[in-house]
């Protein structure tokens, strides 16, 4: 190996073990509030829908502002958005701790909040692995890098509920504040001084935001994988919103509920390890179809909360597929569209995503507050979760495509500074 292969990848590994620790610090925001939520609701003297409001709004910044942030990361690189997204939720930790109104807390978290956590999210680390790897095991190395909310499910969410003892949420998200603009924003500014460092090869082809998009929703497969996406984002906005008043509905501890999301947390790392290099050996629909299957199972599995080693079997099954259907479909959008427009695209899908999520935040809240149950919210998504598993089905498999187009695809691969 050269010396220059072998500062590139030294690099490379570096900068995923950086993004890695700024992605699991990234998850603070949304886990604070998960656990929080009823805390927070209480402090405000509000409703659970009135603070649903929130969550709602944070899922709708976050679908108009994802396409952005992907063909941003296009543009720029990777590495510039996670360290932006650094600072910024930062910034929106410390505000959001100070708020005094519920007015207050619905803009920090919910607009700002939003774009800050977007930045720090899967669509600029799917880019991230796509320029630093370059195809190279890229979906191993992706869900490498997306272990980091993986992690903090295990890690930080036990914290928030052994702190949610001892501390107010005000202080806690005041010193989570202070960690990232004390300790992470200089590691990521760090990490932007290196990558500048670095010359390009080439250059990925500049396409404009409209083109790109237009690309993505041109291209049949990208237009039924955004379909089957709406599936995967139901069923995540239950767990960030909905599943410890749930658990609590029906008599079930939070230390319960902690220790269900920290088995989902551990089996997340594993399926989307899993998931990754299976893509990698040319799996991507089998994967996808199957973490879809997994994801039903589990939210009918919900349905039925009355011990909690059922709860633990829960956070076991949707564990599996947590990660895998994020990391197959990634890993899917990259084969099947050129450089220049992945980030872009990558937007798209968590745009519609996010629209689901901010559907099953307030949604999933205002009937929670007229029925007193979650049972239409979980059985809406068990359906839409199993129509994902047909619409992948049959799709033709971009593996396919990879191996018949791939010395023209390797050739045409650019070297992307990041």
């Amino acid at each position: 190996m050269t010396r220059t292969a072998k500062v590139g990848t030294a690099f490379a590994t570096f900068a995923a073990a950086a993004s890695f620790l700024i992605s699991l610090a990234g998850s603070s925001l949304k886990s604070t509030v998960q656990v929080f939520f009823l805390n927070i609701a209480d402090g405000f003297d509000v409703s659970r829908g009135s603070l649903a409001i929130a969550t709602t709004l944070f899922a709708v910044v976050t679908a108009v502002t994802s396409s952005v942030i992907g063909h941003l990361a296009d543009r720029i690189g990777a590495i510039p958005v996670l360290a932006i997204g650094t600072a910024l939720n930062g910034i929106v930790l410390l505000l959001s701790a100070m708020a005094t109104e519920l007015w207050m807390f619905v803009f920090t978290y919910g607009v700002v909040g939003a774009v800050a956590v977007t930045m720090l999210s899967f669509v600029p680390l799917g880019v991230l692995a796509d320029q630093l790897f370059q195809g190279r095991n890229s979906g191993l190395f992706y869900a490498l890098l997306t272990n980091g909310a993986a992690v903090g499910f295990m890690v930080l969410v036990p914290l928030w509920t052994y702190l949610d003892n001892t501390m107010s949420w005000n202080k806690v998200l005041f010193a989570i504040g202070v960690v990232f603009l004390v300790v992470l924003l200089p590691l990521s500014l760090a990490l932007v001084r290196l990558s500048i460092s670095r010359q390009p090869a080439r250059v990925a082809p500049r396409v404009s935001f409209w083109s790109a998009t237009a690309t993505t929703f041109r291209h049949p497969q990208m237009r039924a994988l955004v379909l089957a996406f709406i599936g995967c984002g139901t069923t995540m906005a239950f767990i960030d919103v909905h599943f410890f008043p749930h658990l609590h509905d029906h008599g079930i501890s939070d230390s319960v509920g902690a220790s269900a999301v920290a088995v989902l947390g551990a089996l997340e790392i594993i399926g989307a390890l899993a998931a990754g290099r299976l893509c990698d050996l040319g799996w991507t629909r089998a994967t996808l179809i199957g973490a879809y299957a997994m994801r039903a199972t589990a939210m009918v599995m919900l349905l039925f909360v009355n011990s909690p080693a059922t709860v633990i079997a829960f956070g076991a099954v949707f564990g599996v597929s947590y990660l895998a259907t994020v990391v197959a479909t990634t890993v899917w959008v990259t084969r099947a569209l050129p450089p220049g427009v992945r980030g872009t695209a990558l937007g798209v899908l968590w745009a519609v995503h996010m629209l689901a999520v901010a559907a099953t935040s307030q949604v999933g809240a205002i009937l929670a507050d007229l029925q007193h149950s979650y049972t239409v919210t979980i059985g809406a998504s068990a359906v839409l979760t199993a129509a994902a598993v047909v619409l992948v089905a049959v799709q033709p498999s971009p593996d396919d495509r990879v191996a018949n187009a791939a010395p023209p695809l390797e050739e045409a691969r650019p070297n992307v500074e990041v």
